[in-house]
């Protein structure tokens, strides 16, 4: 009982002492991007509308990494838009296949390339929970050079 109120009283102080503008939002993030998997998702603002995005994470056949600048701007309460540019690496295994060259495999390798992204984000006023979808170009420039559109959604804790 004693440690049901004191989880009952840290989620309330959590909630009340909750500001709309979060600094560091951690969570999930999952999408076209991300080949089957998910990734783990540290939103970090270094200025008021500035803020880095990691994603780490990977799918059935890859690992990588992926590092963004977003830059955003309120549209309504709790309601804000970015856009960014950044970079991702990454390597692969098990005969996977470019999107450039879908008749070509590869049995392992590592990869490169960066990133455009524009997307919307809302944070609850009654529960510190962000929510975001984005999408954008992706240009790989090693091992090959390719374009594609990824997109993804995240969920993630707002402190």
């Amino acid at each position: 009982m004693r440690t049901f109120l004191i989880v009952i009283f840290g989620m309330t102080i959590s909630f009340v002492a909750y500001n709309q503008q979060y600094n560091v939002a951690l969570g999930i993030k999952g999408g076209y991007h991300y080949n089957g998997g998910a990734s783990l998702s540290l939103k970090h603002f270094v200025r008021s509308n500035g803020a880095f995005e990691w994603n780490f994470g990977g799918g059935k056949n890859d690992l990588w990494l992926q590092g963004l600048f977003e830059m955003n701007y309120p549209l309504s309460k709790g309601v804000e838009w970015y856009w960014g540019a950044g970079a991702d690496f990454g390597t692969w295994r098990n005969g996977f296949q470019f999107y450039s060259k879908p008749n070509q495999s590869y049995y392992s390798g590592v990869w490169g390339g960066v990133e455009g992204v524009i997307g919307w984000e809302y944070t609850f006023k009654q529960a510190p929970i962000n929510l975001a979808m984005d999408i954008g170009p992706t240009v790989r420039v090693y091992p090959y050079f390719g374009v594609t559109i990824c997109g993804g959604m995240a969920l993630r804790y707002a402190f």
